[in-house]
């Protein structure tokens, strides 16, 4: 009986432990809680696991809530400061009648940052699809989580519970999207004195994930398979609703001429799917002189506007296309280039992206080797992937330039997927000796050496040559 009990003690003092190993970051030091002298006991500083920073903790009777907040400080002194402040900021807040959740309440201050961020897409200083994401990232995922708490009660618990729960579905780099938006809610507030600092940010490390793109036999095997479903009607596989896990009706869509013209026009043009919306005739123009190419003057896309130019084969793509266009009388001027007929230009890309989207499941072609996933973003990739492979010593910054991207990105999504057999010739290629004479490849017999990296001509020295003055 004795041995039972002290197994079952032992059980339990070991459950303990691990519960004490397993206990939340956040939870402050015992031997940290320091009572602010002078100010109610409801006020302390303490310190947790988690920062390097004291922390404030006050009680508000008023508003029956505990107010949590950084001291952004590690020396006691300065975080005793800090808590005085805030006690007094809350009593100050209180004397004047004003609500600590009405102004700087985080829904509030996300309408007003948003409000404010419009005017910016006025001033062209950010797209408007750009501000339409944040918004929908905002209504969908982080106002349900932030809304009627205070913009000093995001601390790093908040953030971290937030940032776990965002990481069960996505990558490193879509949390980092979402926690960028939340800081830009929180710098509002700061500017605006409805926030003394901002908290500390949980750390997420971004993974880049690799771009999908197809190999040159894939390429032509979805071209090849795009024109012979011009004509066709044909059914969409039906996406899953996910709220009720049913699936959706059966779609069909018309194969139009514009999906072979859109691959092999964006293989060869270095364009992004939203161009393809936005692209009208007035915008290319045809150059031919010592190299053929069309140089498109496209709408700014993610702060570049410079001028596109493309590969030779994209100029009697274009020409096709004209020729196509203008026997339905839409090659004029301002006539778009893709999807001529719709005028709303966001269904006009859809149809694109539902045609495109039925060739890559008929060949299976939605999964890379890397098990990528391919969209028609993938014709992007797949020029810039060609233009790495085949193009003859092209330097990055001007490959990056034309594309409207950075060398960074060509770097670390291009480059690096490069593999040693796409670059065969270049690793069995052999350096030549320092020093080495090669004067059998040369028909006067003159030997050719090669000296730290320069090539040259051991010729000897001229001799006098006579004047004919006649």
């Amino acid at each position: 009986m004795t041995s039972i009990k002290t197994t079952v003690a032992q059980t339990a003092s070991s459950s303990s432990t691990s519960a004490s190993t397993k206990a939340s970051r956040t939870v402050p030091i015992p031997e940290s809680l320091h009572h602010v002298p002078g100010y109610p006991e409801k006020l302390k500083i303490y310190r947790i696991a988690a920062s390097r920073f004291w922390q404030i903790r006050l009680y508000d009777e008023h508003a029956k809530k505990t107010i949590k907040r950084s001291s952004q400080s590690e020396h006691k002194t300065e975080a005793f400061k800090a808590a005085k402040a805030l006690y007094e900021q809350v009593v100050f807040q209180r004397l004047i009648g004003a609500s600590t959740s009405a102004k700087s309440r985080f829904d509030v201050c996300a309408k007003a940052m948003m409000e404010l961020q419009q005017s910016r897409v006025v001033r062209k200083e950010i797209s408007l699809n750009a501000h339409q994401n944040d918004q929908y990232f905002l209504d969908a995922t982080i106002l349900p989580r932030f809304r009627t708490l205070d913009v000093a009660d995001v601390t790093f618990d908040e953030l971290e519970q937030f940032v776990a729960k965002l990481g069960e579905t996505l990558s490193g780099s879509s949390i980092l999207r979402y926690l960028g938006l939340v800081r830009k809610v929180l710098e509002y507030a700061r500017n605006r004195h409805l926030l003394q600092a901002l908290p500390q940010f949980p750390k997420v490390q971004k993974q880049d994930q690799p771009r999908g793109w197809f190999r040159p036999s894939e390429y032509s095997a979805l071209l090849a398979r795009a024109k012979q479903l011009v004509g066709q009607v044909v059914e969409l596989q039906p996406a899953t609703d996910a709220a009720t896990g049913k699936k959706q009706e059966v779609r069909r869509v018309t194969i139009t001429s514009d999906l072979p013209n859109m691959i092999a026009f964006m293989v060869n043009g270095f364009i992004r799917p939203t161009d393809l919306k936005n692209m009208r005739h007035k915008h290319i123009e045809i150059i031919r002189g010592d190299h053929t190419f069309l140089r498109l003057t496209l709408p700014e896309s993610k702060k570049h506007d410079k001028p596109i130019v493309t590969l030779e084969k994209a100029v009697a793509i274009y020409e096709e296309i004209q020729t196509e266009n203008a026997k339905r009388e839409l090659a004029a001027s301002d006539d778009y280039v893709f999807m001529p007929t719709y005028t709303n230009r966001a269904t006009a890309l859809r149809k694109l992206q539902q045609q495109f989207n039925y060739v890559l499941q008929d060949l299976n072609f939605k999964k890379g080797a890397l098990d990528e996933d391919r969209t028609i973003y993938s014709l992007r990739h797949t020029c810039i992937m060609f233009r790495l492979l085949d193009g003859d010593n092209i330097d990055l910054l001007t490959l990056a330039r034309n594309a409207r991207t950075s060398v960074e990105m060509i770097e670390r999504f291009y480059a690096s997927q490069l593999t040693g057999e796409m670059n065969i010739d270049s690793l069995q290629s052999v350096r030549t000796q320092k020093g080495l004479q090669l004067s059998k490849s040369l028909d006067a017999g003159i030997p050719l050496k090669v000296q730290s990296g320069i090539v040259s001509l051991d010729l000897p020295a001229p001799s006098p040559a006579q004047l004919d003055l006649n």
